[in-house]
């Protein structure tokens, strides 16, 4: 691995720090500008797709909403780096804690794929996903890494 790719991942794994922490704060100014201007995400939350930051400012938008705690703790990412393209892909736990200390959260899969525009890394898309059951149909919230 050359030197530029090894501070690409340390630029990209910093990414993921910032996402997550502005997420747990409810910042959503801090976490909408480590998007690319055209983001597409996929997130388990409906609608289908997300396209592009309004589009997407208001889903995170209406995630805030609640008086609950975020819950954002990301596994260290894998992260592939070739010229100013990147992917990244790590287990998520996420979900909500309430005042009272009880959770609403499970462990999801999440890839990204990020580009570097004007000198800085941006993630241009998201997915995240939780596993299902093949025979029921039924989500399975409660996998462990």
């Amino acid at each position: 691995m050359t030197d530029k790719q090894i501070k690409d991942q340390a630029a990209i794994r910093e990414i993921f720090t910032r996402w997550s922490k502005a997420a747990r704060n409810k910042d959503l100014d801090g976490i909408m500008a480590l998007y690319s201007d055209d983001i597409c995400s996929y997130d388990a939350v409906g609608p289908l797709q997300f396209s592009g930051r309004e589009d997407y400012r208001a889903h995170w938008d209406r995630c805030m909403a609640f008086d609950d705690e975020f819950i954002m703790e990301p596994q260290q990412p894998t992260i592939r780096v070739s010229g100013h393209l990147a992917v990244a892909r790590f287990l998520i736990r996420c979900g909500m804690r309430k005042e009272d200390g009880t959770e609403q959260a499970s462990w999801m899969r999440s890839s990204y794929h990020l580009e570097k525009q004007g000198g800085e890394w941006r993630i241009a898309h998201e997915h995240f996903s939780v596993p299902f059951d093949f025979e029921n149909g039924a989500a399975q919230f409660g996998l462990q890494p």
